[in-house]
């Protein structure tokens, strides 16, 4: 069960064409916690009518930064859904919940080369961990826009190379598969000790993981891969309001909390495709 924080919008501002930023205070900025990572998120209660596929009303976002009393989110607007809706017409004073935070991000000890790969919904993600990156650290990044005009510059004391791309996003197949394929000779060999942080539509980061895990034989230890959103979200609530209870049940116990997410994926993964997900 999430802790739910109340919180009031302090500010709204275009950061590229389809990217808003929002400023939140909080009602009680001791009670939230923070959980450290770079890419953490909040579910944000948007005034949604309908679930998403993980069965919540709430929508959630990344935060982009920290302030004095309250923190900022940037979301990407793809769309029309009630979050696309709520970040265009959010106005300060209007009031709002969101929950303790929870990010992915997790470079093991003695990790070579970063490479972070995500289409624009990551963007806030990568470039916030960029900003808190150390100048001995190396990074490579690969973001698909689906408008090039939604790149911009990510500061940084590390050093990074970065590779924007045109695709996915809904409107193109994505290409971040392919895009990973043509680092294996320079980046994702297994004992080069590169760390993959991967956030995307979830069908392609699924895509990735096995890729990663059966062709490339990356270490699980090695990357995080993390589904943001679903192209076909319809699709997803219907596996799942169709499946049986006994499969329902037999999917949650494969979800356990003594191991590592990607670890559960080695076994979700089979799991999700005899469901037809």
């Amino acid at each position: 069960m999430e802790t739910i924080h109340a919180a009031t919008v302090t500010a709204s501002e275009v950061v590229t064409p389809h990217m808003m930023r929002v400023r939140l205070q909080l009602d009680d900025p001791a009670a939230w916690v923070s959980d450290g990572t770079p890419d953490e998120c909040v579910h944000v209660e948007v005034g949604a009518e309908t679930d998403d596929a993980d069965g919540h009303s709430a929508r959630h976002y990344t935060v982009s930064g920290h302030c004095d009393g309250g923190f900022e989110m940037e979301i990407f607007i793809h769309g029309d859904g009630p979050g696309a809706t709520w970040a265009r017409t959010v106005q300060p004073g209007d009031r709002t919940e969101v929950s303790d935070s929870k990010g992915y991000y997790a470079a093991p000890a003695g990790a070579g080369v970063r490479v972070l790969v995500g289409d624009a919904t990551a963007l806030p993600a990568i470039a916030r961990i960029l900003a808190e990156a150390g100048p001995d650290e190396v990074f490579h990044v690969v973001c698909e826009l689906g408008d090039l005009a939604d790149a911009r510059d990510l500061p940084t004391a590390a050093t990074v190379t970065v590779d924007w791309r045109l695709g996915g996003n809904g409107r193109r197949p994505s290409q971040l598969r392919d895009a990973l394929l043509e680092l294996t000779d320079t980046h994702l060999d297994p004992e080069a000790g590169a760390y993959v942080w991967v956030a995307c539509e979830a069908k392609d980061s699924r895509a990735i993981r096995t890729m990663l895990r059966r062709e490339l034989r990356l270490p699980i230890t090695h990357f995080r891969i993390v589904g943001y959103w679903h192209k076909d979200l319809e699709h997803a609530i219907r596996v799942w309001n169709e499946a049986s209870e006994e499969t329902k049940a037999e999917y949650m116990a494969l979800w356990r909390d003594d191991r590592s997410d990607e670890e559960n994926w080695v076994e979700l993964e089979p799991f999700l495709q005899k469901m037809g997900a």
